[in-house]
């Protein structure tokens, strides 16, 4: 059953890993701003909530019962995912220091601790801090149970509103000055939740039809917002941004649809499983793959020139290199460097 289990979240980790490539796709050569680009955003929006969704659901097998469990807990997370992120971080910085011939270390430095290195980046260091608070949350669960869920619950909308103000009144966003772990923290404190009190969810088809439907309505509903906000303030950034109420609601009934449906995706294919089990290394050196195609495919106007087929094919080109990459370089490296260094 735990083999099962395994492949079933590894399909969500791929499908999830294709929305984050999607979603940085779009800048790169496309129109962020026009209607076509800001309805497809709003579609792959769920990929950063579920990734946060899943790590609390596997956080929570884990059981930090003493400071020694805790400094554990953080040892093999913190070196899982920290020693591959300074590494590939230290190689883009270095290559744009040596690119620019200017050397800033306080950049760096600030670049290194809120993941400025490469789009995407923030993800490790919000995770990392949500790791640290991992032990305040079980204690909550605990606890409280229901209603330490519905505190965090309230607290991150308390945070989506706060974060409303910054963006509609001030020329920068809160988000781009703190790294936002609390932006997401519903996401992973809803993934210790059920990972502890709904280890198996059982629902008729009669529900699953109904999430479906909630699904696209709540995606119609963050089209509308985008909408709206891009009418309003003219910021394509934030009309398009996840977090806001609409993605925020979509996010979670695409998470619970997976969980309503997962059995489901046992019909998966086994590269998607494939995809997903790699999603940590394919994060981290995706840009740099998708760049490069991107600057290839502009160039082929029967490429560029019809953007769906241009997206459709940069998203499956980078997908691709990245897998065969990694493939590749877990043939011909040791597995330990790999893992322990490049994240594979």
């Amino acid at each position: 059953m735990k083999v099962n289990r395994d492949l079933l979240f590894d399909s969500l980790r791929g499908i999830a890993i294709i929305a984050v490539i999607a979603t940085h796709s779009i800048y790169l050569g496309g129109s962020p701003d026009s209607p076509g680009f800001l309805y497809y955003r709003q579609l792959l929006n769920f990929a950063a909530p579920a990734f946060f969704f899943m790590s609390g659901y596997w956080a929570s097998k884990k059981q930090i019962e003493s400071f020694k469990d805790y400094k554990g807990f953080l040892k093999r997370r913190f070196f899982r995912i920290g020693t591959p992120y300074l590494f590939w971080s230290l190689i883009l910085l270095s290559y744009s220091a040596i690119k620019k011939a200017d050397f800033d270390g306080f950049e760096i430095a600030f670049k290194l601790l809120t993941g400025g290195a490469c789009i995407g980046y923030y993800f490790i260091i919000a995770i990392s801090q949500l790791y640290i608070m991992t032990p305040l949350l079980q204690y909550i669960n605990k606890r409280l149970k229901w209603y330490g869920f519905a505190f965090v619950f309230v607290f991150n909308l308390a945070i989506l509103f706060i974060l409303y103000l910054s963006r509609s009144f001030t020329a920068t966003s809160i988000r781009t000055i703190f790294v936002p772990f609390y932006s997401w923290i519903i996401y992973y404190e809803t993934g210790l939740f059920i990972g502890v009190y709904y280890k198996n969810i059982s629902v008729s088809p009669r529900i699953r039809t109904g999430i479906l439907l909630a699904i696209l309505g709540s995606w119609l509903a963050s089209n509308f917002e985008a909408s709206i906000l891009l009418s309003k303030y003219g910021r394509p950034l934030f009309a398009a941004s996840v977090v806001k109420y609409s993605s925020f609601v979509y996010s979670a009934l695409v998470i619970l649809g997976f969980l309503f449906w997962k059995d489901y995706f046992r019909h998966f294919s086994r590269l998607l499983s494939s995809i997903g089990h790699y999603s940590l290394g394919i994060y981290l050196i995706h840009a740099i793959i998708l760049g490069r195609f991107a600057v290839v495919f502009q160039k082929v106007d029967f490429i560029s020139s019809f953007q769906p087929v241009y997206q459709l094919i940069l998203v499956a080109a980078t997908t691709a290199a990245s897998l065969v990459f990694i493939i590749a370089a877990r043939k011909l490296l040791p597995e330990s460097f790999c893992v322990r260094v490049l994240g594979f």
